[in-house]
Order: structure tokens, then sequence, then C-alpha cells
């Protein structure tokens, strides 16, 4: 059976081409799609600068300790180590509780706390060593050789 010529020119003739129509339904879905990625990256940098950039002391002295042994003015005192390098003691004075704020940099073995007075505007440092840090035990010795035996507190 032979085609007509009209029908081999409709046959043979390229159909034009339209321009790509993006319903609602596309635009929403790349919209959300970029949204989420940018709160993906937005979660993913707060998260690695949170706990890598920003963290000053070691995961093991993270937390809240006990002082089981030591100086007597230590008695009964419990210190919080933050991941940000402060520190907080509450201290046994006079069967009151005594708070104790400190910034804490560890080099090496050693501990710095530098202790800022509200009433004199002074800051002092003090240093001492670390003789044992695991997750359950924390040992320091001051330059007296006076040793402070911790244990954590769940």
């Amino acid at each position: 059976m032979k085609k007509s010529k009209a029908a081999k020119q409709r046959t043979c003739q390229p159909t034009p081409i339209g321009r790509p129509s993006f319903g609602f339904g596309k635009i929403a879905f790349i919209v959300i799609s970029l949204l989420l990625l940018a709160a993906g990256a937005t979660a993913g940098t707060w998260a690695f600068f949170e706990f890598v950039v920003w963290n000053r002391l070691p995961s093991e002295l993270v937390g809240r300790w006990e002082v089981i042994q030591g100086p007597r003015e230590y008695k009964d005192a419990v210190f919080e180590f933050h991941r940000s390098g402060k520190m907080i003691g509450y201290l046994n004075q006079n069967e009151k509780v005594g708070l104790l704020k400190a910034e804490i940099r560890i080099e090496g073995d050693k501990i710095y706390s530098t202790t800022h007075q509200q009433e004199t505007g002074q800051e002092a440092t003090t240093v001492q060593t670390i003789r044992s840090l695991t997750a359950r035990e924390f040992v320091v010795e001051d330059p007296k050789g006076n040793r402070t035996h911790m244990r954590r507190i769940e």
C-alpha cells in the first residue's frame, strides 16, 4: 500500500518543540530540595565546630567529678568540667556550698586553672600535674606534692 504525498509530508516533518513546562510541583520539589541541602550543610558545619574546633578539653575529663581523697579544703567537693574549658567547683565551706568558677586549659600533663576574683578583679592561675586521667579516675598533684583523687559521678 502506497502512502499518499500528504501522508508522507506529515510523517517526515519534525514536530515543533515547545518550551518545557515546569508545573508548581517541580518547582516546589526543587525549592524544598535546596532548602534541605542548605539545612544539612548548616547542621554539619555546626556539629564540626561544636565537637571538634571548640572542644578544648579531652573527652575523658569532661563531666562531673567527686573528690574522694585530697586536701581538706576539697573535702566533699564536686567539680564540673565542660568541653569549652569552663570548670565549676562546688566546695564545702563551713557547711555552706562555695562556688568556684575557672577557665581550664591543658598542655601536656599540666592543667592550668585561671580563676577571677569578683571582689578585687584579680586573676590567679594555678598549675597542677595530671597523674592519672581515665574514664573513671582523675588524679592531680599540686606543686607542693599534695594529690587530689577524684572519681566520675554518673
